[in-house]
């Protein structure tokens, strides 16, 4: 073999063992394949509070609550895969505004579209508004599946505008769950509301009608832990979204093992092939450096002293 014929291979080989590699690096698939993954056994009803307060910009620094909201509750159904997830918002009124459902992208999608009450829209906010609602669809939850767990998650700053009915308790619900969590956003010193529906900072701020300045909303963390003592849950202050595992562990979920089909569809994986041929080429590639080694040794043994 001439050296021009001999660079060229050389150098095809390594640019192979390049493109080789990135493939490894991107886990090339085809098609889909259902795998099996671990199902809570738990009806996690979710809590919200979507009044005007919760853009308040005092979540992790000077971002709206509802962010730090809606980071958590995504991440809820990454850390209880399988659970059947529900949602009651509350503002003016409590409503279900998702039922009982084991379709991730359908609760996923239902946090995203979280909206707000526009500001004046509500007549008075109250903590504690959404206690019946969340009774009666926990109540019908647990006809219809009682061997399933009920878990509360509610999810607010407990402000309040306007005096609790005295009638609004959380406490008949601590009976109908075996777990939960209360978490808590905004900070008692407070901050301005973005007025526009999509929290524009530069734009307009909530007016205080007494001032005439910006409005300012403050987190009430005594509210948020009475609450929780009434459901006999923890509390937890989520000043930013470091994690959910502690929350999560609180559930006393247990897990079994689902059938194919009850996970996510995943790509069949040909990773192991291009690893395969990668290995193949690196061999080759040491086994030429070899030659070369010795061939180098043998032409010094052989030159003339």
């Amino acid at each position: 073999m001439n050296p021009r014929t001999a660079t060229l291979l050389l150098l095809a080989r390594r640019l192979a063992i390049v493109l080789v590699f990135v493939m490894v690096l991107l886990r090339p698939g085809f098609g889909t394949a259902q795998v099996p993954t671990q199902l809570a056994d738990v009806d996690l009803l979710v809590v919200v509070d979507r009044t005007r307060s919760m853009a308040a910009l005092d979540h992790g620094g000077s971002r709206p609550r509802v962010e730090g909201v809606r980071a958590d509750l995504e991440a809820l159904a990454t850390e209880v895969p399988g659970a059947r997830f529900g949602i009651v918002t509350f503002g003016a009124e409590s409503r279900l505004t998702l039922p009982f459902t084991t379709d991730a992208s359908a609760y996923l999608s239902a946090v995203e579209t979280l909206d707000l009450e526009r500001p004046r829209e509500g007549n008075g906010s109250s903590s504690t508004r959404p206690a019946a609602e969340v009774a009666e669809v926990l109540e019908r939850a647990a006809e219809r599946r009682p061997d399933r767990r009920r878990v509360v998650v509610y999810v607010g700053d407990g402000e309040d505008t306007t005096s609790p009915d005295p009638g609004e308790t959380f406490a008949p619900v601590a009976d109908l769950i075996v777990g939960g969590a209360v978490l808590g956003y905004g900070t008692t010193d407070g901050a301005r509301m973005p007025a526009s529906d999509d929290l524009d900072l530069d734009g307009d701020y909530v007016e205080d009608p007494e001032s005439g300045g910006p409005a300012v909303s403050r987190a009430d963390l005594d509210n948020l832990r009475a609450i929780a003592d009434e459901l006999d849950v923890g509390f937890w202050h989520r000043t930013s979204t470091p994690g959910l595992d502690e929350v999560v562990d609180s559930f006393g979920a247990s897990y079994v093992e689902g059938e194919r089909g009850d996970g996510p569809p995943a790509a069949h994986d040909l990773t192991w092939v291009f690893g395969l041929l990668l290995l193949g080429l690196v061999l080759l590639e040491l086994r030429s450096g070899w030659r070369a080694m010795w061939r180098s040794q043998d032409a010094l043994k052989e030159e003339p002293r």
